[in-house]
């Protein structure tokens, strides 16, 4: 059971969250939009001690609530404490869904929730996400402290860090660098990663846009119905003079 109530903010205890920080913009944002309307989803938190309660879930609504100056706070209290790991869990979902977590802060919730037995299709269904995005970005945990530390920062992106995993850990140093420095692109990049594991590039995309009816007659007379395969097939003969 649980009982729905207005608390005095001075008796709620907040811990620690998984952030790193609070970002200050977005904070602002949410906190005019409670000063406007008022906290709207209801904090969730456990009896503590001697008439003080503990925050499970809510910190940013939390936080702004006492940016605008308000006295109470409405809450769900839940009628026991949770156990260690049903709260963690709980943080860990309320945050990766509600806030905008860095890479390594969203890799790390999905890291510690992994620990505790949950597997990636049931974190991706909890979060909202798709499965290949939760391993896609628990991968970058293997990145060097440097680098994860740099994608922290956001001097680099989560896509140019998927692209130095491939790398050994010097490597990635020393390739993350030149991104920052120069700008690097996310092509140029993965150039230099290949260049880096000695491999040649295969192949490249080239995107093009072609009308509609166009492409409907170029089926008609495509090898099965394989426009690209048509323009391959045609591209080739013009190298080699044939057309």
């Amino acid at each position: 059971m649980v009982r729905f109530e207005d608390l005095n903010i001075e008796t709620i205890d907040v811990e620690e969250g998984i952030r790193q920080t609070l970002d200050e913009e977005p904070l602002d944002e949410l906190a005019k939009s409670i000063e406007i309307h008022d906290i709207l989803q209801p904090l969730v938190v456990e009896p503590g001690e001697e008439g003080r309660y503990k925050l499970q879930i809510g910190k940013r609504r939390m936080a702004a609530a006492r940016m605008v100056g308000l006295e109470a706070v409405p809450v769900i209290i839940l009628d026991s404490p949770l156990d260690a790991q049903e709260s963690l869990a709980m943080r860990l979902v309320e945050n990766l869904h509600r806030e905008d977590l860095d890479p390594m802060d969203e890799a790390e919730a999905y890291s510690t929730l992994k620990d505790m037995g949950i597997k990636v299709s049931e974190i991706a269904r909890r979060v909202g996400k798709e499965r290949t995005h939760v391993s896609h970005t628990l991968r970058l945990l293997r990145l060097h402290p440097k680098v994860r530390e740099n994608v922290r920062n956001q001097n680099i992106s989560r896509e140019h860090a998927k692209a130095l995993l491939r790398l050994e850990p010097y490597q990635q140093i020393a390739l993350a660098e030149e991104v920052m420095e120069k700008g690097l692109t996310m092509q140029v990049t993965r150039d230099r990663v290949r260049g880096l594991l000695g491999k040649e590039l295969k192949w490249r995309l080239v995107p093009i846009r072609i009308e509609p009816a166009v492409y409907d007659r170029l089926v008609t007379i495509a090898p099965e119905g394989d426009v690209s395969k048509l323009l391959k097939q045609a591209v080739e003969k013009l190298l080699t003079g044939e057309l």
